[in-house]
Formats: C-alpha cells, sequence, structure tokens
C-alpha cells in the first residue's frame, strides 16, 4: 500500500492539469455611465448570496452606458454568477427598509427572485469549453 502512494506522489507533478476556459460575461441593460460592476462567480462549495466574497470576482469601471463585457478563464465545471451596479461608489448593494436593491443586480440563467434571494442551483450554468459567454441583464 505504501508502495502505491510513493508512486503516486511521485507522477503527481506530470499530470496533465484541465485548462482554464476562456469565459465572457456580457451585462446587459447598464443605463448609467459611473459607478463599477461588481462581477462574482461561486463555486458549488461557496455560499452563493451570503455576503461573502467569492474566489473569483472582478470590479470593473463603468465608463459608458452601454452593455460591458468582462472575460474571465475559469476551470471547467459548474458555477453560478451575480452582479451588481454600485451607482454611488459605496462598495455595496443598497437595499431598501424592506431589504430590497435599490441598485441594478442581476444573475447567471437571468434568474428573478420573487421573495428571496436565488440558490446556487437557481443560477448555476456549466463552463465546458472552448470558449464561452453568457449574457445577464441588470435589473431597472
Amino acid at each position: 500500500m505504501n508502495i502505491l502512494l510513493l508512486i503516486f506522489l511521485y507522477f503527481l507533478p506530470f499530470l496533465p492539469l484541465v485548462p482554464d476556459v476562456p469565459f465572457a460575461v456580457e451585462i446587459s441593460n447598464v443605463k448609467k455611465a459611473k459607478g463599477k460592476l461588481w462581477i462574482a462567480i461561486f463555486k458549488p462549495d461557496e455560499k452563493f448570496g451570503e455576503n461573502v466574497q467569492p474566489g473569483i470576482y472582478k470590479i470593473v469601471e463603468v465608463k459608458m452606458a452601454a452593455n460591458q463585457t468582462v472575460n474571465f478563464n475559469l476551470v471547467p465545471g459548474k458555477y453560478a454568477l451575480a452582479v451588481f451596479h454600485d451607482l454611488n461608489g459605496n462598495s455595496v448593494l443598497d437595499k431598501n427598509f424592506f431589504g430590497i436593491p435599490k441598485e441594478p443586480y442581476g444573475f447567471s440563467n437571468d434568474f428573478r427572485p420573487k421573495f428571496s434571494p436565488p440558490s446556487f442551483s437557481d443560477c448555476a450554468f456549466e463552463v465546458s469549453g472552448p470558449a464561452q459567454k453568457i449574457v445577464v441583464k441588470l435589473t431597472n
């Protein structure tokens, strides 16, 4: 048993790694040329929608009121995406008294929550390659 483990550990550095896949996120319905887009991509083992910073994210300055494309390189697998347009630059998704967002936001699969935040499975998508793109429409 120990010999098999040693052989495995010896050849581990030589095993082929899964290459990253180019992945584009197009964010549509960007209506104001100010603030920043916060794009968060969650893996299944991360806490989707719980004010936790995911392992994969980008913050992009909005310079024009037009669709924005943000590129990532992802390992093939399952993910979920959340984005919001931080119009006032305070680095948080502002909400009203009832907890409803006051700034534009969106999720992968263009999921629109009714009474509660979405789950990972509501927004899950598969990255498989060779190059993929999804479109997320921001709320008004």
